[in-house]
């Protein structure tokens, strides 16, 4: 888990603040796997993203790699993608071995994945494909809208600026810095639910279960999600994660016996247990710390100026 850094507010002031944040980063973290899978599954989504990070490390941990490679137009050389184990990655998601690598195996005769002798990679035919291409303009224009989202509800406080400016979008840059966020926030709910695709189901069944909630009410639902959840049919959810009803299902009843979501005449409603409750605020207060990770390095970097002054402009 990440520490919470030393600028944030006092522990209950960083509570509240979390839970205000739950929604707008909820909606943020679904659109940003649902443009990442395209039409992919929910599950090959997980992996293709786990995959495409551990490939550009080297180059996420280098500043002056990121800022050279940023760029849509300056694609990282083949050299500098890491191939990783099938393993690893599967560990990553806490997911079994054999399930990943069986869909590892059928991602790479669809040629969007390549074996190398040290591991697998994303093919350089997948990563010039036009859709590749395009969901990397859609994620970072996700970011782009979440970030002026929670600056307009006051949830992100003024900071000094970089003086750096770019003269395209750095989108090679954004999504990386997207990845390092969003791994992080699948290991937190893997860990709390025991493995990665079903924190993201549940995440998914949240958001149904609350799209409708002004955010006064979220406490409301976390004490009682049954009074107020609008529940959502297995068959909506398992439409919109791109499952079968069938697969989907199953994943559902871990979670049911589990205590995270229960079923009804209605649909499922996502549930708040007391013995998860106190897990599940460390999880939204380890978010918090992650997200002001990711926006400190898009500072750092310039992105937020550049959207900063649009805004402005624009207003």
């Amino acid at each position: 888990m990440t520490a919470p850094p030393a600028n944030l507010p006092e522990p209950d002031e960083r509570l509240a603040l979390a839970w205000r944040m739950a929604q707008p980063t909820m909606n943020f973290i679904l659109n940003v796997e649902q443009a990442s899978r395209a039409n992919e599954d929910i599950v090959d989504g997980l992996l293709f993203a786990a995959i495409q990070s551990a490939n550009v490390a080297t180059i996420s941990n280098d500043p002056e790699l990121q800022v050279a490679y940023a760029v849509l137009a300056d694609a990282p050389p083949d050299e500098l993608r890491r191939p990783v184990s099938v393993n690893a990655v599967a560990q990553s998601l806490r997911m079994p071995f054999e399930t990943a690598r069986r869909r590892v195996q059928r991602m790479v005769r669809r040629g969007a994945l390549e074996v190398t002798a040290k591991g697998v990679r994303v093919s350089p035919w997948a990563l010039g494909a036009d859709r590749f291409l395009d969901n990397v303009i859609l994620r970072h224009e996700h970011l782009r809208a979440f970030y002026l989202e929670v600056r307009s509800l006051g949830l992100v406080p003024p900071e000094p600026t970089s003086q750096r400016t770019w003269d395209s979008p750095p989108l090679r840059l954004t999504n990386r810095l997207i990845w390092e966020y969003m791994l992080r926030v699948a290991d937190d709910l893997g860990a709390l639910v025991g493995d990665t695709t079903n924190g993201v189901i549940m995440l998914a069944m949240i958001r149904e279960n609350i799209s409708s909630l002004p955010p006064e009410q979220l406490a409301v639902w976390m004490d009682d999600p049954p009074a107020v959840a609008r529940p959502v049919r297995n068959r909506k959810l398992a439409e919109r994660l791109k499952l079968s009803s069938e697969t989907l299902r199953r994943y559902v009843i871990a979670l049911e016996e589990d205590g995270f979501c229960q079923r009804g005449p209605r649909g499922l409603v996502a549930m708040v247990s007391p013995s998860t409750r106190a897990a599940l605020d460390r999880m939204v207060v380890d978010n918090l710390a992650n997200l002001q990770r990711l926006l400190t390095r898009l500072r750092q970097f310039g992105v937020l100026a550049e959207w900063d002054a649009a805004a402005v402009a624009a207003a």
